[in-house]
């Protein structure tokens, strides 16, 4: 097996000629069916659509929006954070959260890939 087989390659828009800064490993069937799963619930979906909806957003902010006590905000967080969709920092007492886009490129890249063809 060719070790770079199962690699995807993201490149930085702004090098010329395009050259690749990370190489990611393509998804698997068992995490893309866990991302769907996630995304499935429609508070988690919420949650990474208003977080994809700013460059990061303070945690305090979401649990004003949403109706779901802190402790279902935190575990929704969490399976976010632990599938790679969002990251997060810390400053001071407050937590910050933002989206890793690549990571939802991969996987839209990975639902086109099972898609059916288009007729040539």
């Amino acid at each position: 097996m060719n070790l770079n087989e199962n690699l995807n390659y993201v490149f930085h828009p702004s090098t010329t000629p395009l050259r690749p800064i990370i190489a990611m490993k393509k998804m698997t069937d068992d995490e893309a069916a866990q991302i769907g799963k996630a995304l499935g619930d429609p508070n988690r979906l919420a949650i990474y659509t208003q977080i994809s909806q700013n460059d990061e957003l303070f945690c305090g902010a979401m649990h004003a929006k949403h109706t779901i006590s802190a402790p279902t905000l935190s575990h929704h967080l969490k399976v976010l954070t632990d599938l790679g969709l969002i990251t997060s920092r810390k400053e001071g007492l407050n937590v910050y959260y933002r989206v890793v886009p690549e990571k939802f490129a991969e996987y839209l890249r990975f639902l086109v890939s099972i898609g059916p063809k288009s007729p040539s």
